[in-house]
């Protein structure tokens, strides 16, 4: 009873989330971000991917994680357009559009949540006239450790061993 009130969803008859090493996690969606950035033509400067805890109602647990990716990048071309056709390209594909603004300058703010999957995408082009700079920000949902605790923070980009 005290583990159904310390997880989301444990108390509805949901199971743990499912059992997956953080390295394991990241290995399997640093490809899908890349393919992401890559249809868009962004040139990534900086690249972070991070263990983080998940929080759960009832108390934190150390073996509960998601992985968390922010990325700073430029784009050859304005940034806006090739967002406004990423989220045309989502609504059409049946990912959850969770915010969707046109800024006065070009620029887009977009994220959403990939079907099946439950992954999230975030982009927000720049603020300078035909922005061309990006960041991004992505995350998965949470999974369990099946090796215990987890080593919270930053994971080297190769993945496997911390920076």
């Amino acid at each position: 009873m005290i583990l159904a009130l310390m997880l989301p969803g444990a108390a509805a008859g949901q199971d743990l989330p499912r059992p997956r090493s953080p390295v394991a996690v990241a290995a399997a969606f640093l490809p899908r971000v890349q393919a992401t950035l890559d249809r868009l033509d962004v040139a990534a400067e900086a690249l972070e991917i991070r263990a983080n805890r998940c929080s759960s109602p009832g108390g934190d647990r150390d073996d509960i994680f998601h992985i968390w990716i922010g990325m700073r990048g430029t784009t050859a071309a304005p940034a806006g357009p090739q967002l406004r056709r990423l989220h045309a390209e989502w609504r059409a594909a049946g990912w959850t559009l969770t915010r969707m603004r046109q800024l006065r300058n070009g620029g887009v703010n977009l994220a959403a949540r990939e079907p099946g999957t439950g992954n999230g995408y975030a982009f927000d082009s720049g603020f300078a006239a035909g922005p061309q700079h990006v960041a991004g920000f992505f995350d998965t949902p949470c999974f369990r450790n099946p090796d215990g605790p987890v080593r919270f923070g930053r994971l080297r980009p190769e993945l496997g061993a911390r920076q």
